[in-house]
């Protein structure tokens, strides 16, 4: 990393971080917020397919306008978004006008739930791919993963305690912070040398990136799968934990947990990469992240179902800095971000289809079929993606 970059590093860790301690509470408070003011499990569900859809479409939009406009200007439109939609939000308790709060892409996916990280995920990603190499690349996506996981434990510290201070108005207080946080993110954009993206603009303007598009529509399918079985459950755990006799302060600090747990197991990524390798650490790393979701229906105390959840959660996430790094490589420099939007479109409306259909079943009483398909729909992901990329493992250990 150059250090006339180093400064564009820090400002986007900074950002993310900013960003990261609201969404820390959001991804939990929002579906009980939704349930307070009214809506049913169902129409939860359809908030969560309609929010998916815009934020596919904006994941799209981000993508393009970042490799052939400009990616810092495209962040900061694109992160004025989520400031639109909490006003709305603590506007008003109606359920029309807060269902419309769901044009603005608001994730109702925690972390570790395979929707990906909205539409400035595609632009941040090849931002910092732009200012570093492969070598030093996973490091650095943990490095910052881990700060915005930081935060986003210290934004569920943070929930908790309003929760429990402020029992009548702390969706209020939640909802105004993550105004102001989201305000300061956009403000740190500024800073940012345009220099390093503008190198890469001499290639395809078009809208599908060509050079890449083989290995594109790979990683689309995998993770086309991941979310698939994800959405099912994931967006909703938080009315699953409710049901089974937690309240909304136990809740919080259940994710406060699994965010702790993912910056410990985080801090290993670089060494599950260098000692297993980049696809077999991936593997690894996401089918334990899949698989034990089936579990969960089965076991009759919420202390232990949500000790799997936060296993489960930890080392799902543990894999995605290895995963943007491979991705980079496997993108040509110029497409980044157009590669990570359409990836990102391939897991988000997939997630938004089946948050809809498990909104349905758990209505309905179906835990364990819900929990059942979330797990092998999902294991789908890290077994396609060894297939179709383990020589990646074979030729960095001929190259060592």
């Amino acid at each position: 990393m150059g250090s006339e970059y180093k400064k564009d590093i820090y400002l986007l860790g900074s950002i993310r971080a900013m960003r990261s301690f609201s969404f820390g509470y959001i991804a939990f408070i929002l579906p009980l917020y939704l349930r307070y003011i009214g809506f049913s499990v169902e129409l939860v569900g359809l908030y969560s397919l309609i929010s998916t859809i815009s934020s596919s479409i904006l994941v799209l939009i981000s993508g393009y306008l970042g490799d052939v406009f400009s990616r810092k200007k495209t962040l900061i439109i694109i992160s004025m978004l989520p400031i639109i939609a909490y006003i709305i939000l603590i506007s008003t308790h109606n359920i029309i006008i807060a269902l419309i709060s769901s044009l603005f892409g608001l994730s109702l996916s925690p972390m570790g739930g395979g929707a990906g990280g909205g539409p400035v995920a595609p632009l941040q990603t090849a931002m910092v791919a732009s200012r570093t190499n492969r070598k030093e690349r996973t490091y650095i996506y943990s490095y910052l993963t881990i700060t915005a996981i930081i935060m986003a434990l210290l934004g569920g510290i943070f929930s908790s305690l309003i929760i429990n201070t402020f029992p009548k108005s702390y969706y209020m207080i939640l909802f105004e912070t993550a105004i102001v946080l989201s305000t300061i993110s956009i403000f740190l954009i500024i800073p940012i040398k345009e220099t390093p993206d503008k190198i890469q603009k001499s290639g395809n303007k078009g809208f599908i990136p060509r050079k890449s598009a083989k290995n594109i529509s790979k990683i689309a399918i995998t993770g086309l799968f991941g979310s698939l079985g994800l959405g099912m459950i994931l967006p909703l755990l938080p009315i699953y934990f409710k049901d089974i006799g937690a309240t909304d302060y136990i809740i919080s600090i259940i994710y406060d947990f699994s965010y702790l747990a993912t910056v410990f197991v985080m801090i290993f990524s670089g060494k599950i990469e260098r000692n297993l390798g980049s696809i077999k650490g991936i593997f690894i790393l996401r089918t334990l992240g899949s698989l034990p979701l089936a579990i969960i229906p089965l076991i009759h105390s919420l202390f232990i179902a949500s000790l799997i959840y936060i296993l489960r959660t930890a080392s799902y996430q543990a894999a995605l800095p290895i995963r943007q790094n491979i991705s980079m490589e496997l993108y040509s420099p110029d497409e980044r971000s157009r590669g990570s939007s359409i990836t990102g479109v391939a897991r988000r409306l997939p997630y938004g289809v089946s948050s809809l259909l498990g909104s349905i079943l758990l209505q309905i009483g179906a835990y364990i079929f819900v929990f059942s398909s979330a797990a092998l729909i999902s294991f789908l992901d890290p077994l396609f993606y060894y297939i179709f990329f383990k020589e990646i493992d074979k030729n960095d250990k001929v190259n060592e």
